[in-house]
């Protein structure tokens, strides 16, 4: 049997249905391991707010980090930002309590919540950045621009930021995984995945930044052990050892990524 046919039939094996392969289970995710990974990117996640910042109308007061994780998003945005409230916001307890305790800046919160609460919450008409990064693909049929736009102070703005399907293709990942993974980011976007807003009163601006990023050997099997890169929960475990062994068996001192994401920018007028 090919490895290709091999890799479907554990895949088939270990998936319930197929929606599976869409839903966010916050029990995959290990935060220590996660942050670990991710916490390589910091560098480039403050370049590429940098770049954000220069297509904002003007620096922002508060702002909503929705899906932030162990809070890198967050810490990124309060680096950029130093007086502005900056609010992030998980559904997962344990990437929240990771977050709190590498607070670094008093205006920085983190709020362990369902977003449509944090949404319900908040009033108004009271935030200038809506941000979502490597995020939105988990809510994006639950929660639209429409439930996010009333958040917004005029000139406010609503900013997606996805990786690029060439980032995903980046990453050394099983096949099967791998492929998920692209197709998650497929093109065009992103009106197929914002099709239920409506968009034709929030003028959309698009950028895109990446710039390669090393990630030492162990750092990155050590994630893939933890099931933490995108698609190894679709494995079994059998199956990722031996991607493991084989990778390992090259001698490979590093992975090398191309870290990309677009910037969709949505502007409350």
């Amino acid at each position: 049997m090919k490895v290709v046919e091999k890799l479907m039939k554990a895949l088939a094996d270990h998936l319930s249905n197929k929606s599976r392969l869409m839903k966010k289970n916050i029990d995959q995710f290990c935060a220590d391991t996660y942050n670990e990974f991710f916490s390589i990117f910091d560098g480039y996640n403050k370049r590429l707010i940098s770049i954000l910042n220069t297509l904002l109308e003007s620096p922002p007061q508060v702002v909503l980090d929705l899906g932030c994780g162990t809070g890198l998003s967050t810490l990124a945005l309060g680096s950029c930002f130093p007086k502005t409230k900056v609010l992030g916001v998980d559904i997962d307890a344990g990437m929240i309590a990771s977050a709190k305790s590498r607070k670094k800046h008093p205006n920085l919160e983190f709020h362990c919540s369902e977003i449509l609460e944090i949404i319900a919450k908040t009033p108004d008409k009271t935030v200038d950045l809506i941000f979502v990064k490597s995020a939105y693909h988990y809510f994006d049929k639950q929660i639209t621009l429409d439930h996010l736009k009333p958040l917004l102070k005029e000139n406010g703005a609503i900013v997606i930021v996805e990786r690029t399907a060439r980032s995903a293709r980046s990453y050394a990942l099983p096949e099967i995984a791998s492929n998920y993974w692209e197709s998650v980011f497929e093109e065009p976007r992103p009106s197929r995945r914002l099709e239920n807003s409506s968009l034709f009163d929030m003028p959309l601006t698009v950028s895109c930044y990446g710039e390669q990023v090393s990630i030492p050997t162990e750092v990155y099997v050590h994630a893939a052990k933890e099931n933490q890169l995108v698609g190894l929960w679709m494995l079994k475990p059998e199956v990722i050892s031996t991607w493991i062994e084989d990778n390992l068996s090259q001698g490979i001192d590093v992975f090398r990524v191309f870290e990309e994401h677009w910037l969709y920018i949505y502007r409350n007028i």
